[in-house]
């Protein structure tokens, strides 16, 4: 209940909050922005030249035909809220998308020491089948410029190593954009029903919802609202604001009676 009053307070206040983590990472680069432009939806996938965890040349646009989902992440993140949950949330996905033309992709973002021998250990540890779910790294320049155009930043801290954004992404067959999620709390059932809606494949209209009312919330609160779980949480705020009005109109008629 005080997770749920807080989200109220978010949506009275409009609060923003920056939507980053941070771990102990030796030698770890800036992430520039730069000049490079930002992708949107509608836009296609980048070409690129990176490596998988097998050590093979990887460019996504051999994955045309596929409906993609990628994320960042890197092997060294220790917190258990972050990188690790997006790989768990991704080893849930694989199982439920299993038998459909659909891809997952994970970009490291220390590709310094995230080169294919670690990533495939890293796989390894999520249950990751390499035919259908890959994790990529590649040179330094070329990784960090691909993360920028999906607006993921990030700077080395000397204290806490690594801090970073987040943003997972939905592509369809033909490579173009669809999906922005700039959260991690989304539920692999929920980004199931996204995929499966750009596949034209038959998928559940509340969960895709759900999914579109968390990426508003987020928009509009910042990741101080990280964790908003969709409709069902919308119906316990408005009930909150709506028992508080009415209290408070019940109140205030009392004191317009009294003499």
């Amino acid at each position: 209940m005080l997770r749920i009053a807080l989200l109220g307070l978010a949506f009275a206040a409009s609060t923003l909050a920056a939507d980053a983590h941070a771990v102990r990472v030796s030698g770890a680069r800036r992430i520039p922005a730069g000049d490079v432009r930002a992708l949107q939806l509608g836009d296609k996938l980048p070409e690129t030249r990176f490596v998988d965890q097998r050590g093979r040349p990887f460019d996504l646009q051999q994955l045309r035909g596929q409906t993609v989902i990628l994320a960042f992440v890197y092997s060294r993140c220790k917190d258990k809220r972050m990188c690790p949950l997006i790989s768990a949330q991704f080893h849930a996905l694989q199982e439920k998308l299993r038998g459909g033309a659909f891809h997952l992709v994970e970009v490291t973002l220390d590709p310094n020491y995230d080169r294919p021998p670690v990533l495939a250990q890293y796989g390894r540890k999520f249950g990751a089948d390499p035919e259908r779910w890959s994790i990529l790294t590649g040179d330094p320049d070329a990784v960090f410029d691909f993360a920028s155009q999906f607006s993921v930043t990030g700077f080395p801290d000397d204290r806490i190593g690594l801090i970073h954004t987040d943003r997972t992404v939905v592509a369809d067959a033909s490579g173009t954009i669809r999906e922005l999620i700039d959260e991690t709390g989304w539920s692999p059932d929920e980004l199931v029903a996204a995929a499966r809606h750009e596949a034209k494949l038959s998928s559940n209209p509340f969960l895709r919802f759900n999914l579109w009312l968390t990426q508003s919330v987020v928009a509009i609160c910042g990741n101080g609202a990280a964790g908003f779980s969709g409709a069902l949480d919308l119906i316990v705020v408005l009930v909150i604001f709506g028992g508080s009005g009415w209290a408070m109109w019940r109140i205030a008629r009392h004191l317009a009676r009294a003499p």
